[in-house]
């Protein structure tokens, strides 16, 4: 029991030394800005070594370009032309929707992803859709004050009206 207690107390003898002797060397030190921007140079330098310059990043580009296949420059030509069909189309279904009355952004985008979804022919599906769905069309007959415009058909003529057709029969022609 001796000896344990005899290393204990030398092991701690020996902790308490050290932790005196490291906190006597931590010393700090200073840098001028010439030996700062020297370092930072040399991190640079070391980060940026294994990174192309312009030049070669470019002739690198031509180099792949020209590596190519026939096969693969037809399928980038593929790849481009359906994309582009892809915009006409979608700018075609914009444009009918436009013309179908609806103009809120919103609601174009929405219309067109909805009905382009269906199948059969677009401008069929979509004036089903508007039947079916009228309230894009409702939205279009606001005022900027948020009011519904109330359009009024008139069974009977009023007096007014009869009065005004019979003078000016040619402000009323259909």
């Amino acid at each position: 029991m001796e000896e344990t207690k005899e290393i204990v107390e030398a092991e701690t003898t020996t902790t308490e030394e050290t932790v005196e002797n490291n906190s006597e060397e931590v010393v700090e030190k200073t840098f001028t800005q010439e030996e700062v921007n020297n370092i930072v140079k040399e991190r640079l330098a070391k980060a940026q070594k294994g990174i192309p310059s312009k030049e070669e990043l470019t002739k690198y580009n031509e180099w792949k370009e020209s590596q190519k296949t026939q096969e693969d420059k037809y399928n980038d030509l593929l790849k481009e032309k359906g994309e582009k069909e892809s915009t006409i189309n979608t700018l075609k279904m914009e444009n009918e929707v436009l013309k179908a009355g609806i103009t809120d952004p919103d609601d174009i985008e929405f219309i067109v992803y909805k009905v382009g979804k269906m199948d059969g022919d677009f401008s069929d599906n979509l004036k089903e859709y508007l039947t079916n769905n009228p309230k894009y069309v409702k939205r279009q007959e606001t005022k900027a004050t948020g009011t519904e415009l109330k359009t009024t058909s008139v069974a009977k003529e009023d007096g007014v009206i009869a009065i005004l057709k019979q003078k000016h029969p040619d402000l009323f022609e259909d």
